[in-house]
């Protein structure tokens, strides 16, 4: 027995070993991720005192990011509780993501998720006033999750925890656990350690009281990974970006000492060579010869291997590449551009899915919070991301109101347009040019939409 309950001590300490090895792997990626993105990667060439330096950085890795992010929230997501109304907690809704800039924080959101993998979104109740909450953005570094054992999706821990400068300039490490008790209850505890020194209780705001069944934090995978609680990345192939890196380095190099012609001579001295005042080039001595040293080769094979990294790098992270010497963009047809984008639209859609889930739920504990009940469930209506082709989209508007498949309003929220505000002007534009004609018909169009003047939904 002695020996079993030995062996089972040195388990769990290999486990526990095993579990902050993958932590510590996990925050170096992040940390790797973030240079990437910012430019700072891999220098291949040596670079000796008062040489220049030839390495080249084709950063890459920021396009992936920018355009996932692009395609995701790059034009507004519309959230809708109940059909065809305009409902107090549809309205208040509103009024807490103007109040935290919608638009700006999904942005920074997926451009996080897409360095590191993993999304979080903190609520802050009453962060910008009473029963309108602060909606905060978390580095993915800075968190760490406990769950149970045969369940990735039950968290029952979060852990908070970075370093600060406190108002005194010096640096304090802080830490908050959000913590599920055996009673299903959440718990916020807040810690501080100064100097290096253990952790201890933060002042009067240690313990602050939590009244919701819920965790202030929600989070996604970017990228769906099974079997695994935190997501992929859209930087999983940044050895490719070195490769890319290397290669324009070493062509850069070679064309800065071998583009250029060099002359050498034969059978002639310094004394043999006389300049004419045409800048001709004399011989004196007969038996002499002048020559020029030139590249035999353009490097058309190089570039064609950069070519073809540059290509496997975008292809891996399943954005398109738009050359305009082989894509003319502006003779595309609509059903061109969703083939051309076939694989990012793909990847948005798997987006949607992780993201979509984390606004759903964000909005129901916010619709919660807000004193609207614990059931609200959002409707997402996201818009197409590719780019409009007005010719097409105006001809499917026509053909689908004048046979009857579409109505007005969902015509405007394809367009990213607002219901409520076109209506009112419209009226407003009939009105003050005498139209009356045009102003029945309008309202009469709205009311074959599926609601009164003026309803936004």
């Amino acid at each position: 027995m002695a020996m079993l309950d030995r062996t089972s001590d040195l388990s769990s300490v290999l486990f526990e070993q095993r579990v902050l090895d993958d932590e510590q792997q996990r925050l170096a990626q992040y940390a790797l991720n973030w240079r990437y993105y910012n430019g700072d990667q891999k220098r291949h060439l040596k670079v000796k005192q008062g040489q220049p330096d030839d390495n080249v950085t084709m950063n890459l890795a920021r396009l992936v990011v920018n355009k996932g992010a692009a395609f995701l929230f790059g034009k507004p997501v519309d959230f809708e509780l109940e059909e065809g109304t305009d409902s107090p907690p549809e309205q208040y809704l509103d009024d807490v993501w103007q109040q935290n800039r919608r638009s700006t924080l999904l942005n920074k959101l997926a451009t996080s998720g897409g360095v590191c993998g993993h999304a979080f979104v903190k609520i802050v109740p009453d962060g910008i006033r009473p029963r309108v909450a602060r909606l905060v953005g978390l580095d993915p570094a800075y968190v760490r999750v406990a769950y149970s054992d045969d369940d990735i999706a039950d968290v029952y821990r979060y852990r908070i925890q970075f370093v600060a400068l406190g108002r005194d300039g010096k640096a304090v490490n802080r830490r908050q656990d959000i913590e599920r008790d055996d009673a299903g209850r959440w718990t916020i505890t807040n810690w501080i350690a100064r100097g290096g020194g253990r952790w201890e209780p933060d002042g009067e705001n240690w313990k602050p009281a939590w009244r919701w069944p819920w965790p202030p934090i929600v989070d996604c995978q970017n990228l769906v990974n099974p079997h695994e609680f935190y997501g992929l990345s859209d930087l999983e192939d940044l050895p490719l970006q070195d490769a890319l890196n290397f290669t324009a380095s070493n062509v850069l190099r070679i064309l800065r000492y071998h583009a250029h012609p060099k002359t050498w001579g034969k059978g002639i001295g310094k004394t043999d060579i006389e300049v004419s005042a045409d800048d001709v080039l004399l011989l004196r001595n007969e038996k002499g010869e002048l020559h020029n040293l030139e590249m035999q080769s353009d490097l058309g094979s190089s570039l064609e291997y950069l070519r073809e990294l540059r290509n496997a790098f975008l292809a891996g992270a399943r954005v398109p590449r738009l050359d305009p010497a082989q894509v003319n963009v502006g003779a595309l047809s609509g059903f061109a551009l969703k083939v051309l984008y076939g694989d990012l639209l793909e990847k948005t859609g798997v987006k949607r899915c992780t993201y979509g889930d984390l606004l759903q739920e964000l909005n129901r504990r916010l619709c919660e919070l807000g004193g609207f009940g614990p059931e609200r469930v959002t409707a997402l209506h996201w818009q197409d991301p590719l780019p409009e082709d007005e010719q097409s989209e105006m001809t499917r508007d026509k053909f689908e109101r004048d046979y009857e498949l579409a109505s007005l309003e969902t015509v405007r929220a394809r367009r990213g347009l607002d219901q409520e505000v076109e209506s009112e002007r419209i009226e407003a534009e009939a009105a003050a040019s005498g139209n009356i004609g045009a102003l029945l018909l309008r309202q009469f169009e709205t009311q074959r939409a599926g609601g009164a003047p003026g309803a936004s939904r």
